[in-house]
């Protein structure tokens, strides 16, 4: 009998009024998204479940059926269909003051007993004052009644959007992709769509984009859902006159373009220019790890902010690991700095703190530029400032002045006097500065810090190390307060848990979540990582199944383990290609594997070897007087291998061939093993094959460029893997990658 299929969400016969809440939308509530009370989800649930026991109730069941549900079956069903809720959950909502209608999705079930609380975006599209509005009104404005619906609506296939306003780019799509896909639910018909540009376009004076939901399809609709389904999204082209407006600004934009940064290095200086408020963004790839990185931009008015490759993207003033804000200081990164020891790559980004100037035609903000000069350099020496030289001049014939503190000539102290008290103010903070009278007002000095400094004209550096260093910022991916501009850089560097990271097991640039149970410090992992390391593989060596996190120890073990094995024993037959035991046996005191052996082998008692001795010169013998017939053979020792030779040796005769042989079989040279000479047994032409490729994998470098491997292991390796294959090539092959695995290189 066949099994029910999964039993799908009803749609909901679902109505509930509740009062619109006074209190602001919170930052997280984007999109078309709405929260309601807990008690809208019990009611939620209860229509579920009345719309899956109506829908089973419905049914018509044939009992002669093959296809007949059992009672246990649909009452197992109809559980299950009481428990869901559709996905997604949509509502249709009204707002009953003035009619307007909208559509939403749930963002949570958080909101206070008998109240909603609807995005920016549904307040919009509702017609609902906002709060600037309210304040304007010296009456008190009665409460909004929103009346919610349970929605079921199509799945749509196409939206057609037309922009609203000039300036508009071709570099939409990711843009639009990435803000429908996190915020959004459904897309309604007339309903205007603003899409905020990304940070590295905020940061260079782009506006919000703003579009007119113009059509969807299916076309007999008035709104659509864009959750799980391909949706094909159209831009209707500008009309003349936003083209027009939109050239003229671009044209504006590129008279006052900054330099395009890119890589630096330590051996000059980068020259370039910079838009005010806009960013130029520079890489430093290769540096001495030994010595300290100094970086410095003899400009005071244009900030330098300092990363590493361990965050995305590039610094900005809100996201920095080392800064400067205050003049012409250097950054300097010492050696020892955790942040750049592992590091593969410094990202440097220049910035101008300043407001932009306004162009006249449009009344907008047009970005004035700025010439810089970027230096990074290293040196063992430390550049400390010297500029306090003059007071600490320990010349006899000068002295200190009174007044300005500087170190004068005695015979000229009274005219200096004379001139310094009518003109110059010292500083009365004790910071040293002096001033011409009358500009002693452009200095301050901090109350809540040490840091001071001067204003000038066209910059206000009181107000922006107010604004840098003591002014309450909110982060704009969690809810962290931080108390000044450096608390929020070390907070979006570090513990944000929306700092993006290349996940070092997906491979993908992902937020790394909270760190709930301070397993980051401990692990070196972030929270995603902890999570997403969890999935587990085979181990490519062993085949063990090991999560993913752990894999990395676990091929430490698998190093460790090769470079401790001992190097293989080969055959001490030159012809041969297998290997040795570790511990020989008492009657194979030749040295030779097992198969070489064999024909020497015998039972009889032999305590002196001379047995041995005999057998082994009557191969020999053998072999230099009557050959193997092998065709393959190329044996010196042998006479079908000396035949077979290019060019062929002479044939040897009885005499010389005892001759030569006498040498070779004295007992003492025979239990020499290793340490005495090699030995001259004909072989098959399949062991000579795996021995030519032994020898060719000995001469090669590893994949690694470490030096190869010694004959030894090249010997063991082709042995092992001489089973598996089928030709020589995927021999090769073979053999080389267990060699990558579980071979010692030469210089290990």
């Amino acid at each position: 009998m066949a099994r029910p299929a999964a039993v799908p969400a009803p749609a909901l016969d679902w109505i509930s009024t509740y009062r619109l809440s006074a209190s602001p939308p919170p930052p997280s509530l984007t999109g078309d998204k709405l929260l309601l009370p807990q008690a809208a989800l019990e009611k939620l649930l209860e229509a579920a479940s009345r719309a899956a026991s109506n829908r089973l109730q419905s049914e018509n069941h044939d009992p002669d059926s093959w296809d007949t549900v059992s009672p246990y079956e649909a009452l197992n069903g109809s559980s299950d269909a009481r428990q869901q809720l559709p996905h997604p959950l949509i509502f249709r909502v009204t707002n009953l003051t003035n009619g307007r209608t909208a559509y939403a999705g749930i963002r949570e079930f958080s909101a206070e007993d008998d109240e909603v609380v609807l995005s920016n975006f549904l307040r919009e599209g509702l017609a609902v004052p906002t709060s600037e509005d309210e304040e304007d009104e010296s009456e008190e404005e009665e409460p909004i009644d929103i009346k919610i619906e349970a929605a079921n609506i199509s799945k749509g296939t196409f939206a057609r959007l037309r922009p609203l306003d000039a300036g508009y780019e071709e570099d939409w799509k990711p843009i639009l992709e990435n803000h429908l896909q996190k915020n959004f639910t459904t897309l309604a018909v007339n309903n205007i769509l603003t899409v905020p540009p990304l940070a590295h376009q905020r940061t260079s004076g782009q506006k919000d984009f703003k579009f007119l939901i113009d059509q969807v399809k299916p076309e007999d609709s008035e709104a659509i859902c864009i959750v799980d389904t391909d949706l094909e999204v159209d831009i209707e082209p500008l009309n003349e006159e936003q083209a027009r407006e939109s050239l003229r600004r671009r044209e504006l934009r590129k008279s006052a373009e900054s330099s395009s940064g890119g890589l630096i290095n330590t051996d000059g200086p980068k020259e370039g220019m910079i838009s005010e408020g806009a960013y130029v963004h520079f890489h430093l790839k290769d540096w001495d790890p030994s010595k300290p990185i100094s970086i410095q931009v003899p400009e005071d008015n244009i900030d330098i902010m300092v990363t590493t490759d361990a965050m995305q993207g590039s610094p900005d003033m809100e996201a920095w690991t080392w800064s400067r804000f205050d003049g012409t200081k250097s950054i300097v990164i010492m050696p020892d700095d955790p942040n750049v020891q592992s590091a593969k790559e410094i990202k440097i980004s220049l910035h101008v703190y300043e407001q932009s100037h306004t162009d006249e035609d449009s009344k907008e903000p047009t970005p004035a530029t700025e010439h810089f000069w970027l230096s990074v350099t290293q040196s063992l020496e430390d550049d400390e400032d010297d500029g306090d030289t003059a007071m600490s001049d320990d010349n006899p014939d000068n002295e200190i002045c009174p007044n300005c503190k500087r170190s004068i000539p005695k015979q000229s102290m009274f005219l200096h006097q004379n001139f310094c008290v009518r003109n110059n103010v010292l500083c009365p903070h004790g910071c040293g500065q002096v001033f011409k009278k009358g500009t002693e007002t452009d200095h301050w000095h901090c109350t809540e810090c040490k840091a001071f400094g001067t204003n000038q004209p066209s910059r206000d550096t009181y107000s922006k190390h107010m604004n840098i260093a003591h002014t309450p910022r909110r982060c704009g991916s969690c809810d962290y307060s931080a108390g000044s501009l450096a608390e929020l850089a070390t907070h979006k560097t570090t513990t944000c848990p929306q700092k993006l990271i290349l996940c070092r097991f997906c491979h993908l640039i992902v937020p790394q979540e909270e760190d709930v149970d301070f397993t980051a410090a401990i692990t070196g992992l972030t929270p995603h990582e902890q999570s997403c390391g969890g999935r587990t593989t085979n181990c490519h060596i062993c085949r063990r199944i090991v999560q993913l996190k752990n894999m990395e120890t676990h091929l430490k073990n698998h190093d460790y383990e090769r470079k401790s094995r001992p190097l293989p024993r080969i055959c001490r037959n030159v012809n041969c290609s297998r290997t040795v035991g570790p511990a020989s046996p008492s009657d194979n005191q030749l040295g030779l594997c097992s198969v070489c052996y064999g024909p020497l082998y015998s039972s009889t008692y032999d305590p002196t070897g001379a047995t041995l001795s005999r057998r082994t010169e009557l191969r020999y013998l053998t072999q230099l007087l009557r050959g193997c017939d092998k065709p393959g053979c190329t044996n010196e020792m042998c006479k079908t291998g000396r035949a077979n030779r290019k060019p062929p040796l002479p044939v040897i005769s009885s005499k010389e061939a005892t001759a030569i042989v006498k040498p070779l079989v004295t007992v003492e040279g025979l239990q020499g093993g290793y340490t005495s000479h090699p030995l001259h047994f004909c072989v098959d032409e399949a062991t000579q094959k795996r021995k030519n490729i032994a020898e060719m994998l000995s001469y090669t470098d590893d994949s690694n460029s470490q030096g190869g491997w010694a004959i030894e292991w090249c010997t063991k390796a082709v042995e092992l893997v001489s089973n598996e294959a089928t030709d020589e090539a995927e021999l090769a092959n073979k053999a080389r990658d267990w060699l990558e695995k579980f071979a010692v290189r030469r210089n290990e």
